[in-house]
């Protein structure tokens, strides 16, 4: 009963902190400039004295035409010896402030990178991802003049709780954030204990189900992605006999791999319960249809995951069980600084966030030295971004690239469009990942499939070039016999692609299988690797050896 109450009070907590960042929200989308000028001149006074500072003259820099004059546009290989440094326990170099963990990715070309994270870089995160979401969906609530049962969340990203050398926690910047947090969790997740359960611990699924399962008052559910929803909904219809069972019994069926200490652990904390599995069954045996969710958790308020771009797929999935249930599209960003987040529920198009990073951008496609600030945008048009952030990154280039999607107040509102450098040239057609991702989308909608794993590459066996589609679906689709249709959409989606193929620069595209559970086995070989579940994304174009070798390895 305790417990209960202080659930409550924690979510409670929790919605009035959302509410002040979306309060927040609206009052720096009226003069969003003056708030990230501001920033600008608080990351060079707090950081003048760094090697970095110093070398760039921070101290005297008063402009933001003295800041590019002073400061060259960079990527990652120009920090990558100051990291280096930092991880063997210098400090000073590139920001004053000290360094909680890192974030580490695999980069386009595989190779590692180590993103700092300093307390100030991680209160983005914690201010913009859930509190803000799940004040969002209260004030929804209210808008239909329902009222808020507060319940814990469910988690579905695991922990990988990895360490650098020096101790400091190296994982994704979602993690790090979290494991400050992590005295909360049995009050605000579903999640029994003070860490998140860890993807080396054996079938964490199975973990984090067999507790959301029993909790029937559960409110949200948050994931990094939608596609992280999607392999485990995956799992819950060939799993949720086992996992009813043992809400039941009250016990952890040996035919689930689990670390024997924490196996031990969780068999304190439960408890039979023969009625709430009861209730369970039925609801599975009622099948998987819109419903489903709402019938598992009758007062889920959202959903919150990212599911746009790559993963708008994976959303339209999640919607197939979750009906009428709000959607929160997240946040946009990634482990080098938070950019944009919703600020409203059902909306993909996100407000950028003045108070995380300093923005610049650079029109996209066009040969200019143009660099441009946030109140120069326009509608419609597209930009690669540049970020300054609280975590000792300058002018950074983050090499994605985004269209302005309209202005809240005066703030722009921005979406994800694809990364610069993923797209096909072979004529000079520029097919983007976009493009392709628009292609896909209609041909399913018109044969009523969900072909999700999938990926464009250039096949140079031919002269001239081709687009070769690798497809891993059991669809009902004479694949042959869809070129045609494919190479027509394709030219709707960029008519440059049916202008190149006419004049024979192009030649006739080559759709492939791939093996059954290929994209999967891609996902296992990255986290064998060192990279988190939550970082990985869908694979939709081939652009480095290492997933060459990979994928065309298992073609049909």
């Amino acid at each position: 009963m305790i417990k209960k109450l202080l659930s409550k009070a924690a979510m409670h907590t929790i919605v009035v902190k959302g509410n002040g960042s979306l309060r927040h929200l609206e009052k720096s989308s009226m003069n969003p400039m003056k708030e990230n000028e501001e920033l600008l001149k608080k990351i060079l006074k707090n950081n003048a004295n760094t090697e970095y500072g110093k070398r760039h003259d921070f101290a005297h820099i008063k402009t933001i035409e003295e800041f590019r004059k002073n400061v060259p546009i960079s990527t990652y290989e120009d920090y990558a010896p100051y990291i280096e440094r930092v991880k063997n326990g210098e400090s000073n170099i590139l920001t004053s402030s000290k360094i909680l963990g890192y974030s580490r990715t695999s980069g386009s070309s595989g190779v590692p990178k180590y993103i700092p994270a300093t307390s100030d870089s991680i209160k983005a995160y914690v201010k913009y991802t859930w509190t803000r979401a799940l004040a969002l969906a209260v004030k929804e609530l209210n808008r239909k003049g329902k009222k808020y049962k507060p319940g814990r969340g469910i988690f579905l990203s695991p922990a990988t709780n990895e360490k650098l050398p020096n101790g400091l926690p190296c994982s994704n910047i979602a993690e790090i954030g979290a494991m400050r947090y992590g005295f909360l969790y049995p009050f605000i997740l579903t999640i029994p204990t003070g860490q998140l359960f860890d993807m080396h611990d054996g079938d964490y699924v199975y973990n984090i189900y067999r507790f959301a399962l029993a909790d029937e008052d559960a409110t949200f559910i948050f994931s990094v992605f939608f596609s992280i929803n999607v392999s485990q909904l995956a799992y819950l219809k060939d799993h949720w006999q086992v996992i009813v069972d043992d809400i039941e019994k009250g016990t952890i069926s040996d035919s689930i791999d689990i670390n024997p200490e924490l196996r031990k652990k969780l068999s304190k904390l439960i408890r039979p319960m023969p009625e709430r599995a009861a209730y369970l069954r039925k609801q599975f045996e009622k099948g998987f249809d819109d419903t489903l969710i709402k019938r598992l958790w009758p007062d889920m308020t959202m959903i919150s995951s990212i599911g746009n771009a790559s993963f708008k797929p994976a959303a339209d999935y999640v919607r197939s069980v979750a009906g009428d249930i709000p959607f929160d599209f997240s946040i946009y960003g990634a482990s080098e600084g938070l950019v944009a987040a919703c600020y409203e529920l059902e909306n993909t198009n996100m407000q950028l966030l003045t108070d995380s990073c300093f923005y610049e951008f650079i029109p996209a496609g066009e040969d200019t030295d143009k660099v441009l600030t946030l109140d120069e945008l326009e509608d419609g048009k597209q930009y690669e971004i540049l970020i300054t952030t609280q975590a000792g990154l300058y002018r950074y280039h983050l090499k994605d690239v985004i269209e302005v999607k309209g202005f809240r107040n005066k703030t722009p509102l921005i979406s994800f469009v694809y990364r610069k450098g993923q797209y096909f040239n072979i004529a000079g057609e520029k097919f983007s990942e976009e493009d392709a991702r628009t292609t896909i989308d209609i041909f399913n909608k018109a044969h009523g499939i969900s072909v999700n794993d999938w990926l464009f590459y250039q096949d140079d066996s031919v002269v001239p070039g081709r687009y070769a589609l690798a497809v891993e679906s059991d669809a009902d689709i004479n694949w042959d016999e869809s070129v045609d249709e494919l190479e027509e959409i394709m030219g709707r989606c960029n008519k440059r692609y049916t202008s190149q193929r006419e004049k024979a620069f192009i030649s006739k595209m080559v759709i492939l299988k791939q093996q059954p559970g290929t994209h999967s086995a891609w996902a296992k070989r990255c986290i064998s690797q060192g990279a988190s579940a939550a970082q990985i994304k869908p694979v939709h174009f081939i652009d480095n050896e290492s997933k060459r070798e990979f994928f065309l390895s298992r073609l049909i």
